[in-house]
């Protein structure tokens, strides 16, 4: 068996499994596989030593141009990996390809500082002229219920209570999060923001293609939630850029990073 012949079938499993956008990552780091090893590639033959040491893929990627950069960072190359290794479990465990598990380290990246937000570049942040005031709503709705990016356009308001179902919970678990009056209300606006954009947008409806049509590389559509969420976050990233915060990446992930701090 290839890895050629073998990878389309693990990422139509995969599809049963997880979200799709987990199942596109499985496939960027799986043709970054092949790529440096051939889709000819036994899949009995495949080693640790194809991973880790001078002449494996993480030496490959650190070395190849991406971007106008020397070699990808060690953050990414560490996101393949990870990929990767629940590949070769499912070659061992459950399709029985290879007769020992396939094990190597992921990258040390070193102690990463806590990306959350400080109370002084919060209070900057809803002081800063430069911003309409719905998206600092949006900011502090984030901030005061601990939401991922997409689960504020994912869940159902019942009564007091804001229920993200396990399909689209990213632990698979139902989440159960309570909101007061003012975060309803903002919700709302945020809801119909989405609905906005969506009216008037024909991107959730393109299929986007990797390559041609015919490939198995085709990614799947944008979910019509996505072009909200990805505003919100763009006018955070541009805020924080602007207020000149040095030393920490600070996303919509911070704001739910500080409510965990919290």
């Amino acid at each position: 068996m290839k890895l050629g012949d073998i990878i389309p079938e693990y990422l139509e499993y995969r599809k049963c499994v997880v979200r799709l956008s987990s199942v596109d990552r499985d496939r960027v780091s799986l043709k970054q596989l092949t790529n440096f090893l051939g889709e000819n590639k036994a899949v009995e033959e495949l080693s640790y030593k194809d991973i880790e040491g001078s002449k494996g893929l993480i030496q490959h990627l650190r070395n190849k141009p991406n971007k106008g950069k020397q070699g990808y960072s060690d953050c990414g190359i560490n996101i393949t990996l990870r990929h990767l290794k629940i590949f070769f479990n499912w070659l061992y465990k459950k399709e029985k390809l290879i007769k020992e598990p396939i094990e190597f380290s992921m990258i040390d990246e070193g102690k990463k500082p806590y990306y959350y937000f400080s109370e002084s570049e919060l209070k900057a942040i809803y002081e800063y002229d430069g911003l309409d005031s719905f998206f600092k709503r949006c900011f502090y709705f984030y901030e005061q219920t601990g939401m991922r990016a997409s689960e504020p356009f994912r869940g159902e308001l019942m009564g007091d209570w804001f229920i993200v179902d396990s399909s689209s919970s990213k632990g698979k678990n139902v989440r159960q999060i309570p909101l007061n009056d003012e975060l309803k209300a903002i919700l709302k606006e945020m809801h119909q923001f989405r609905d906005t954009i969506n009216a008037g947008s024909k991107i959730s409806k393109i299929m986007r293609k990797a390559t041609s049509p015919a490939s198995k590389s085709s990614i799947h559509p944008y979910p019509p939630y996505t072009s909200a969420y990805n505003r919100i976050a763009k006018k955070l990233e541009m805020t924080v850029k602007a207020l000149g915060f040095k030393g920490k990446v600070l996303t919509i992930k911070g704001l739910r990073a500080t409510y965990g701090i919290r």
